[in-house]
């Protein structure tokens, strides 16, 4: 039987500039499914970028909260009612039993609004966790006060009663309450619901949040290597951070580690944190924000990479970039990468958060050459199987959105709550 295609489907984030993460992922998305001759519209956010800009695109003009006035932002964050009447007109005037709606991203311009008009057509709507904003009210199971993994139950007593938010306990509260409201609007624990996790581990935070009983789907990003010929790390000494200068990605504890371990840091990557590592770690080289190509070039000088974020990635991208580069990689207990990273043998753990395990792990892979020389090799050869390459990536949400309109349910009000069908694919296939 041939499996049912989309009419048409409609691809709905925060930006439709090319600014990283789901943004960038998103408009991947729209390039590769219509290269399938699938139309798909863009509905955005912000202002459309003519460099940038989509062929069938609903742009709404709109700027990311923190580029807001406070009180725009306070109240647009929670509903904007623009991206409400904007929805739900397009849903009215062009909806077929065929059109796919994938959301990537809306909690930086969209907000929970834009949920109201999906509950119309749920049973084709897709929602893509680049992040744990549909369980979390912070979006990353973090205590970013203490630069921590956060253990709550997200919205329990403790959760609502923890300062964990990075910019104060207003924020905390205006967070609880948006995700309130989305879930109001949107209830993903009672009814069933079409998930899209970038690694099956972010599935027991979800758990841990009440939705286990979804359809959860893994589709892993696609990731291209920094290198296409395989690395010779063995040959260098020098170690490299790359991500951004931002407390919860653990920029300081590497420079504390290589100072412990004795060995030079490379930093490419930028943001406040900059100036603390120039005042304080005068030793670490800074490269600032690179563009992939010059990263690529750094990157050949590499004996390993390391990831030193204090939370819990869901997908940790520079190190599937490093290995598939054959370049190892250093990663924290907490990420989800870890276990395969080090049961494949192309990189060693340590103890997320802490700097003396850290620095223990980068002083060993040092001093072990045959080491560094296996882990690459391995690398070189496993990082296939651990992300999707883009076409891979692109097969993969032709064959989601196959299963989706072969499971679509019925209008809300005849349909059961709480019982929807389990997917247990994940792509790449192991």
């Amino acid at each position: 039987m041939t499996q049912p295609r989309p009419d048409r489907v409609v691809i709905i984030n925060d930006r439709s500039a090319d600014v990283g993460g789901a943004s960038n992922l998103s408009r991947l998305s729209a390039r590769l499914l219509r290269e399938r001759g699938i139309p798909v519209t863009f509905f955005a956010g912000d202002r459309a970028d003519a460099a940038a800009s989509e062929t069938d695109a609903v742009n709404l003009n709109g700027a990311p909260l923190l580029e807001q006035g406070r009180l725009s932002a306070f109240v647009g964050g929670l509903y904007n009612a623009s991206a409400f009447a904007a929805l739900r007109r397009l849903i009215d005037t062009s909806d077929t039993p065929a059109t796919i709606y994938h959301v990537h991203g809306w909690s930086k311009i969209l907000s929970p609004a834009i949920f109201r008009a999906l509950n119309t057509v749920r049973e084709r709507v897709v929602l893509h966790a680049h992040d744990y904003f549909l369980a979390c009210p912070n979006g990353g199971f973090v205590n970013y006060r203490k630069a921590s993994v956060c253990s709550l139950t997200p919205m329990s007593a403790r959760c609502l009663l923890t300062q964990c938010d990075k910019r104060g306990a207003h924020q905390k509260l205006w967070r609880s309450a948006r995700h309130a409201l989305r879930q109001s609007l949107y209830d993903v624990r009672r009814q069933p619901a079409n998930i899209v996790l970038v690694h099956g581990e972010m599935q027991r935070y979800f758990e841990r949040a009440g939705l286990a009983d979804r359809r959860f789907v893994t589709i892993r990003n696609p990731v291209e290597p920094f290198l296409q010929t395989r690395a010779e790390p063995w040959k260098s000494q020098d170690f490299f951070f790359i991500a951004r200068l931002e407390p919860e990605k653990g920029f300081e504890d590497a420079a504390k580690a290589a100072r412990i371990a004795g060995v030079r840091l490379h930093v490419v990557g930028d943001g406040a944190g900059r100036a603390l590592l120039e005042r304080s770690y005068p030793e670490v080289v800074l490269h600032g924000w690179k563009k992939r190509e010059e990263i690529a070039q750094l990157v050949r000088k590499a004996r390993a990479v390391v990831v030193s974020s204090r939370v819990p990635e869901p997908f940790g991208l520079a190190a599937l970039e490093a290995i598939g580069s054959g370049i190892p990689v250093i990663v924290p207990s907490q990420a989800l990468v870890c276990r395969e990273i080090v049961e494949a043998d192309c990189g060693l753990g340590f103890t997320t958060g802490d700097v003396n395990s850290l620095a223990d792990t980068m002083r060993a892979m040092a001093r072990d050459d045959l080491g560094v020389r296996r882990m690459g090799r391995n690398g070189f050869q496993e990082a296939p199987r651990m992300a999707n390459t883009l076409h891979s990536w692109g097969e993969a949400l032709m064959e989601l959105y196959a299963d989706v309109l072969e499971h679509a349910r019925p209008p809300l009000e005849t349909a059961t709550p709480g019982r929807g069908n389990t997917i247990a694919r994940v792509y790449p296939r192991s």
